[in-house]
Order: structure tokens, then C-alpha cells, then sequence
């Protein structure tokens, strides 16, 4: 059985190798929202599901994706990606003891860029599955599913929420909610706050008196917070791992006006 466990876990593991050894210089994101598909196509079991969750916590691709960038690795033979440096806005992180030059870090931006409509798509996927997660564990079950949009149910109570790949291309006159559900929206962290910060100050007097909330999915941490709005279902709020988040937004963003 040990045997069958590892093939599955080593399955994650030279998928990550081979796409480190591939990029050299990798995007932060993209290696992040790769974790996520690998341990996805992965398929692990209950029992595999713990034996890594012994190693890296009990969120597997996050704990995973740190796990990577920590400096000790636990698949064998993992290139170690212990530097990083920006390239147009967006975090790359390559091996010190190689010598790249300005072509390679060119290169390597092209080669994200090049693979940037896939990893909006692989993003959106990874959401919906941290989403449902989150959602499962606090008793809900999906009832109805579209692209980017799905909608739970829990004891008499419905939250619909739309998944977003970035804060900058949500429209809030667009998020109207459904008669008879909780309306969320669901969008990742990024790699800067000046995103988050400008939305606020432009749409969220309006969002909150909407009655729409805004969730942020931290997926490096494999976690869910609330941004703008508040829930009213504690099964909800406790599933939040800092459920006080909006609240000091809210306190915090509008003072400094």
C-alpha cells in the first residue's frame, strides 16, 4: 500500500520538477496555481491526503507551493528556489547559484505571458475548488454550477457567489444579487495591495450598501477572508481564518481617505 501512496504523491512531485526544470526562472503565480492543478490530477485518496498532510498541513497544494520555496523541499531532488526578483510587476523566483542573464529573464517573462490565457482558466478552477472546500466545510453543498458562478445550499440558506481570476476586472453594478440567496464574490489575493486599496475606495460604500460580499482567497495560504460585507451565517464566519478582516478594512481604508 506504502508503495501506491508514494507512486500517487511522487506523481506530484515530478510534475513539479519537470515544469521547474522546464521554466528555470518561473512566475510566482504560475507556480503557485500549478501546485494546485498538479495535486488536482493527482486524484490522492483520503488516506494519501493525510500521509502529505503530515508533511506540509492540512491544506495540501498551499502547504505544497511553501513548502517548495522554504529551502528544503520534501520531494527529492527539487530544484531549490531560494532568490527572486520582479520583472514587470510580477514576482519570478530561479535558483542563485545559476547565472541568468537579461535574455533569460526576457525569456522567461515571454514564456508567462505566452501561457497567461491558460493560467486565468487554471486559476478560475483552482478557486472554485478552494471555494467549494471552504463551503463544504462549513456545510454546504453545491445545487447549481456555470462558468465562474456557482451556488451552494445549507439548511434553508443559499449563497450564490461569482469567482473572479483578478479584483480589477470586477464590474460591482454587475454583481447583482439573486432573490432568496447570499451574494458573494470571490476574487484571489495578489501580488501587491494597490488593487484592493483602489477598489475600495472607488466601489466599497456602494458594494456594502449592495449587500454583495467580497471574499479574498489567499491561495498561498489556501485560505478564505471576508473583504467587503459581512456574513450573517456563523458556520460561515468560522471558516474565515481572519473573519475580522473587513472590519479592519473598512476601519483602516476609510481613514486614510
Amino acid at each position: 500500500m506504502w508503495d501506491v501512496i508514494m507512486t500517487k504523491i511522487e506523481q506530484i512531485g515530478n510534475s513539479l520538477r519537470d515544469l521547474i526544470r522546464d521554466r528555470s526562472i518561473i512566475a510566482r503565480c504560475e507556480l503557485l496555481n500549478r501546485t494546485y492543478q498538479f495535486v488536482r490530477q493527482a486524484n490522492l485518496s483520503a488516506e494519501e491526503k493525510a500521509e502529505l498532510q503530515k508533511l506540509v498541513g492540512e491544506q495540501i497544494a498551499a502547504g505544497i507551493f511553501c513548502n517548495i520555496l522554504s529551502g528544503a523541499p520534501i520531494f527529492f531532488d527539487l530544484p531549490k528556489l531560494d532568490t527572486y526578483t520582479t520583472i514587470n510587476g510580477r514576482i519570478f523566483h530561479f535558483l542563485h547559484t545559476q547565472k541568468y542573464s537579461k535574455q533569460d529573464f526576457d525569456c522567461a517573462y515571454r514564456k508567462f505571458l505566452a501561457a497567461t490565457g491558460e493560467l486565468k482558466d487554471l486559476q478560475r478552477c483552482n478557486l472554485i475548488d478552494l471555494l467549494t472546500q471552504f463551503m463544504t466545510g462549513a456545510g454546504y453543498a453545491v445545487v447549481s454550477s456555470s462558468p465562474g458562478r456557482l451556488r451552494f445550499s445549507a439548511q434553508g440558506r443559499e449563497v450564490d457567489c461569482m469567482v473572479f481570476t483578478s479584483i480589477k476586472s470586477i464590474e460591482p453594478a454587475k454583481c447583482i444579487p439573486e432573490a432568496g440567496a447570499d451574494c458573494v464574490v470571490v476574487v484571489p489575493s495578489s501580488e501587491s495591495l494597490e488593487p484592493f486599496v483602489s477598489f475600495f475606495r472607488e466601489s466599497g460604500p456602494a458594494a456594502e450598501e449592495s449587500g454583495v460580499q467580497y471574499w479574498i482567497a489567499n491561495m498561498e495560504k489556501g485560505t478564505i477572508d471576508p473583504f467587503i460585507g459581512y456574513t450573517t451565517d456563523m458556520d460561515i464566519y468560522e471558516q474565515f481564518a481572519n473573519p475580522r478582516l473587513a472590519e479592519m478594512v473598512r476601519t483602516t481604508w476609510t481613514a486614510r481617505r
